[in-house]
């Protein structure tokens, strides 16, 4: 009889070894003629079914078997969670599925599944076959197009070549010895950054030596002290390395191509211009999926910080806070390093460029103030201007464009306000408080505290045309709302002390910081994404403190 050199499992159980030529299609054992004998003879088991292997083998591509339960393989498999979309047997139903709101069993399931049902899916399938072949069919289709597009561009490049050749041999010398020029001055820039990093190693390394060769020593002082000259070498390393790397730049070469053939016969450089581009390399998670990594805790006793925001290098952070009249300013390596008084009582910021501020001030003179900030050797915060405003501001943004600002207030309104404080236009958008507000890729997104509390979307435009509204059962007083670089908004639930994620549509993603996950977050109010160290960062402030996490993608 076949063996298909399967061991018989009941055997194997026994710590013995024989070769299966059978199996029972209800337990999945496989088993040999011995124990099948043995397994008809049981009362638990006289009624399974016990076929040949090959036979077997047929029944499991039919689908006929159920299966076993892959946490307890002794059970089959009985109920289906409909919550986490999965079958088990009845123990797992009953201790990890419990709080589960749709279990069913499996043949209430089946009974339930008719040929309606099952031509649905089918349906559902045969669209996406065809979903998909359509794709196929398009990016064949765009394949050819571009095929014929890149033969097209071929010929008029020779035709070009055949009219302008005389030319280019005279010019041909004088480009290469330019794009040469070009070449060495890179390389020497190269050169140069590599001849730091490697004057870096060895002197970590001689420091590396001086320790070992110490640790042998018996003089605990000289050792202590070798240690401490050790360390004070290492942070003025890691200092020059960090400016070094603040420094590094993607280097690109681009050839830029002339478009008519008349100016490339006229033109000196006939094969265009060489320019050299450097742009700045810095991770772009996927910030659907990243975690947030708590980093650095800034914090300033007695305070209630209501909303922070990067500035300078990406290397500090500013904070407001409302019960002092304070605006701080930290350094995220050293903690506090200065303040300045502010006319009033803050409540939000907005960035207006690396070196200044706009913060609303709600009493006693309704007001958006202008704070300058330094961050060179020696720090300093000190406001510029006031501009008095006739409404008292919540949440305040800046359009770069127009240079105005875009300002919430108690009143349920928008405005679109000059530096003069004058309003250039208004939406009325919601009766009552408007708290959070961020401006992102020509849209206004902002929350509201009625009903528990909404974030919506509007268009940048006069008449207010909303995009969409937001309300979920986890958020309660939403006083911030920020957006990411991709246009993802995170919105603030003070008293629901979390941090919700939407997409750019306002589809809900996930709850991603909650005090569940991270007991401090008590309260919060003010919130950022922003780059600190060209890494993501999200910044949040909760009562005395300004929390720095960072985005990890798993």
């Amino acid at each position: 009889m076949e063996t298909n050199g399967k061991s018989c499992n009941i055997c194997h159980r026994m710590n013995s070894v024989e070769l299966a030529s059978l199996r029972c299609i209800d337990c999945c054992d496989d088993l040999c003629e011995k124990c099948a004998e043995t397994h008809h003879a049981s009362r638990l088991s006289m009624d399974h079914r016990v076929l040949s292997l090959d036979d077997a083998e047929a029944v499991d591509k039919s689908g006929d078997v159920v299966g076993f339960c892959e946490k307890h393989e002794n059970r089959k498999l009985e109920v289906y969670c409909f919550d986490d979309e999965m079958a088990c047997c009845l123990m797992c139903a009953t201790i990890d599925h419990r709080k589960c709101k749709m279990v069913e069993s499996l043949e209430d399931c089946a009974k339930q599944t008719g040929e309606s049902e099952v031509d649905k899916l089918r349906e559902t399938l045969k669209e996406f076959n065809q979903e998909c072949a359509d794709d196929i069919a398009s990016i064949s289709k765009n394949e050819e197009s571009f095929g014929a597009q890149v033969d097209d561009v071929r010929a008029r490049i020779q035709t070009m070549k055949e009219s302008v050749l005389k030319f280019l041999n005279d010019k041909e010398t004088e480009f290469l010895e330019h794009l040469q020029s070009v070449q060495s001055e890179k390389n020497a820039s190269f050169a140069a950054k590599v001849k730091m990093l490697t004057g870096f190693q060895e002197k970590a390394g001689i420091d590396i030596k001086k320790i070992e060769d110490s640790n042998t020593c018996t003089n605990k002082v000289a050792l202590f002290l070798e240690m401490k000259e050790t360390e004070k070498n290492h942070k003025e390393l890691k200092r020059e390395l960090q400016v070094l790397q603040r420094d590094y730049r993607q280097t690109d070469l681009k050839l830029e191509d002339e478009s008519y053939l008349a100016p490339i016969l006229l033109e000196d450089h006939p094969f265009g211009k060489v320019v050299v581009e450097e742009t700045t390399t810095k991770s772009k998670p996927d910030f659907l999926i990243s975690d947030l990594v708590l980093g650095n805790i800034l914090a300033k006793s007695g305070c209630r910080m209501t909303d922070a925001e990067t500035i300078g290098d990406e290397e500090h952070v500013i904070s407001v806070c409302d019960n002092h009249n304070q605006v701080y300013l930290f350094g995220i390596t050293n903690g506090f390093i200065t303040s300045a008084k502010l006319s009033g009582k803050p409540w939000s910021m907005t960035k207006i460029d690396q070196t200044s501020v706009a913060i609303t001030i709600r009493a006693p003179q309704a007001s958006i103030e202008l704070v300058d900030i330094r961050v060179e050797k020696v720090c300093t915060l000190s406001s510029v201007d006031v501009i008095k405003l006739s409404f008292k501001p919540n949440g305040i943004a800046y359009d770069n464009d127009s240079g105005t600002f875009i300002v919430s207030s108690t009143d349920g309104l928008l405005r679109h306000v000059d530096k003069t404080g004058s309003s250039l236009h208004t939406v009325s958008v919601t009766k009552g408080y408007v708290y959070g507000l961020c401006f992102h890729s020509r849209r206004i997104i902002y929350s509201h505290h009625v009903d528990k509390g909404k974030v919506y979307a509007l268009y940048d435009d006069k008449l207010g045309t909303q995009e969409f509204a937001f309300e979920h059962e986890d958020l309660s007083f939403p006083l911030g709302v920020t957006c990411d670089s991709c246009g993802n908004i995170y919105v603030v639930g003070c008293s629901t002390n979390n941090v919700l994620q939407l997409k750019p549509d306002g589809e809900f993603v996930r709850q991603i910081l909650c005090k569940e996950k991270d007991e401090a977050v008590i309260n919060p109010m003010g919130i950022r994404v922003s780059l600190m160290a060209s890494i993501p960062t999200l910044l949040l402030t909760c009562r005395n403190e300004v929390r720095i996490y960072r985005f990890q993608t798993p």
